[in-house]
């Protein structure tokens, strides 16, 4: 049944409303594909010709960009009605983009068709699809290529100069990752300059460091996830240093070495708290057994998180480094 409805009778939500809004322009939104070959491929591309022989453009229908589909865990309630909720988790994501594919002549579609199946190749490692939206923030999301570009003659698939395909690639993290990690140092002297620019290579994103914080034991540092998924952070502690503890006061949650646990200056300890990696490394060698057994690779949730770090024994040469890259519900945020 139609729910009836008309522009001009709108029911009062509780919400202030704006009428001196301005509409902002806004670019549309750029897609590119990285494959596991280092080929990044413009699939918002330009079909006329002027600019490249061939090029690739995105048709209507593009589906899976959103949130990820959540798969509920419930009991059924004997002898009453519904259900309890236990649990949630996000699955896996399909993602399928229409493209048509448009030559000046057969050559070149050829060409730009096979540069696209090289990049596409799941036998060599994943890809990325990288969003850039018109504000200039770029979101990329690891996927593996399914289906979609078998091939098809028929009449309304191609023809001499284009062809049309409806890839299915399929992500095995749902979540949508900055173009920019965030970082936070602790270290003795708070004079010290840092070089603004990160020198970290996944796969070139991430140029940006966010803040810096002086190393005291006793202080409380906000460390801020603009997100509404949690964030798993990396840490790299350089010595020296005895007795290391990370604590996120906001959850409560902390991770510590053993009190006889010391690293000496020139030597790093790397924590590793993202899903799928988990470690504790002292200059490359597990250091998995030298953490205390009530520790807890914890991570960021959304919003701000008070962290403190504490340690003994520091040095001029102490540096205690957090990075993490946000992760969205999907490739505008949320």
């Amino acid at each position: 049944m139609p729910i009836p409805a008309t522009y001009d009778n709108r029911p009062d939500v509780g919400q202030p409303s704006d009428t001196t809004h301005t509409p902002v322009p806004w670019p549309r939104t750029f897609l590119s594909w990285t494959g596991s070959n280092g080929d990044t491929i413009a699939l918002t591309g330009d079909l006329t010709g002027r600019n490249s022989p061939a090029g690739i453009a995105i048709t209507k229908g593009p589906a899976g960009l959103g949130m990820p589909t959540f798969d509920l865990k419930s009991d059924q309630l004997p002898n009453m009605d519904g259900g309890l909720f236990r649990s949630t988790r996000a699955t896996t994501r399909d993602i399928t983009i229409p493209l048509i594919l448009r030559g000046v002549d057969r050559t070149s579609l050829l060409q730009v068709h096979n540069r696209l199946m090289r990049a596409l190749n799941p036998n060599t490692g994943p890809g990325w699809i990288t969003a850039t939206e018109g504000d200039g923030i770029a979101r990329h999301l690891e996927c593996y290529y399914v289906s979609g570009a078998e091939g098809s003659e028929a009449q309304e698939n191609a023809g001499f100069t284009w062809m049309k395909m409806a890839l299915v690639l399929r992500a095995m993290d749902p979540y949508w990752y900055s173009a920019a990690e965030r970082q936070y140092d602790w270290h003795l002297d708070t004079g010290t300059a840092l070089p603004l620019l990160s020198n970290s290579t996944y796969p070139g994103f991430f140029p940006m460091r966010i803040s810096s914080a002086g190393f005291s034991p006793g202080g409380l540092v906000d460390a801020v996830n603009d997100s509404s998924v949690e964030a798993w952070p990396v840490w790299t502690a350089y010595g020296p240093f005895t007795s290391l503890a990370l604590e996120n006061v906001t959850t409560g949650q902390r991770f510590r070495m053993r009190d006889n646990v010391t690293v000496p200056a020139g030597k790093a300890l790397v924590i590793d708290a993202r899903p799928g990696i988990k470690t504790v490394e002292l200059d490359g060698v597990n250091a998995w057994p030298q953490m205390n057994a009530d520790s807890a690779l914890w991570p960021l949730r959304p919003g701000t998180n008070q962290l403190r770090v504490a340690a003994t024994g520091v040095g001029p040469t102490t540096l205690i480094r957090l990075h993490h890259v946000p992760r969205y519900l999907s490739y505008v945020g949320g």
